[in-house]
């Protein structure tokens, strides 16, 4: 039997000609297991010494049993390891960082925060996420320049900066893109061409970058990594073509809007405190 589980993917139990690494096995069916052969490997030989007594081997992902996690490349000298295993541990990534709610987001029914015209508000990281970002790029402030993320001369940092880019190419494929592809109905996959990506900082003493901008891109994904109101007030950004703006962006919330073409805004000042958001500029 299968059906479709709550993200659409095959949710049943399916015969299988082998399996491997962990498994259950009944005690009755001790009896007909062979590992023993000289040109397969051990789990080869067990499947097919039980294929051969006729007992069938099942797949099943309609419970949860837990899964493997994959330490290969757990680099522990990283300032937050977890954000740079999106590959190796798709499931706990997820789950850590990923808005529970986003798969609400993409349903059909779900109608997205429209402050403007085309600008969209999607909430699509966790508080810890935006944290374990901020705190990566505050190492790398100390590491290399002995200074904080706060005083730090640029005012941004490049995913490339971090050895961040690979995983925020994938992580813009995996999360940004589906939703993308339900706003603007582009049928494009795969990993999306960025002119940049990148962590900005805003604060009062440097106003003079809060200028029009005139990136050429398709469109903008950029996400709030601290809370207004509380680090900050003021912020947000000017649709001058539209007379619109979008402020109070929450912690965690992607703003996803076109490009230069009919997107042209302005960054709104900090009053107090200081802002930080992670940009990323895609040609889908």
């Amino acid at each position: 039997m299968q059906t479709k589980n709550f993200a659409g993917h095959d949710h049943g139990l399916w015969n299988a000609w082998d399996v491997s690494s962990i498994y259950l096995i009944k005690n009755t069916a001790f009896k007909y297991i062979n590992y023993d052969h000289e040109h397969h490997n051990a789990d080869m030989i067990m499947s097919l010494s039980l294929r051969n007594a006729n007992i069938n081997l099942h797949v099943t992902n309609e419970r949860d049993y837990g899964h493997l996690i994959n330490t290969d490349n757990f680099n522990v000298t990283l300032t937050r390891p977890d954000l740079y295993n999106l590959l190796q541990n798709p499931f706990d990534w997820i789950r850590k960082y990923i808005s529970t709610n986003y798969l609400e987001q993409l349903q059909a029914g779900y109608t997205a925060s429209q402050p403007c015209q085309d600008v969209y508000l999607f909430h699509l990281v966790t508080d810890v996420f935006a944290d374990d970002l901020l705190a990566v790029m505050e190492s790398y402030c100390r590491r290399k320049y002995d200074s904080d993320l706060e005083n730090f001369d640029a005012r941004a940092i490049h995913m490339s900066q971090v050895d961040l880019e690979t995983v925020w190419l994938r992580f813009l494929q995996y999360f940004v893109q589906p939703l993308q592809r339900k706003i603007f109905l582009t049928k494009r996959f795969g990993v999306p061409d960025t002119a940049a990506h990148f962590i900005v900082r805003y604060k009062t003493a440097e106003e003079h970058f809060v200028a029009p901008k005139h990136n050429s891109r398709v469109y903008s994904a950029d996400i709030a990594l601290n809370h207004i109101g509380v680090e900050y007030n003021g912020g947000g950004r000017y649709f001058k073509r539209y007379n619109c703006s979008v402020i109070n962006i929450e912690k965690g919330w992607m703003i996803m809007h076109p490009g230069r073409i009919t997107h042209v805004y302005t960054d709104l000042p900090i009053v107090k405190g200081i802002s930080y958001t992670a940009v990323s500029l895609i040609y889908p």
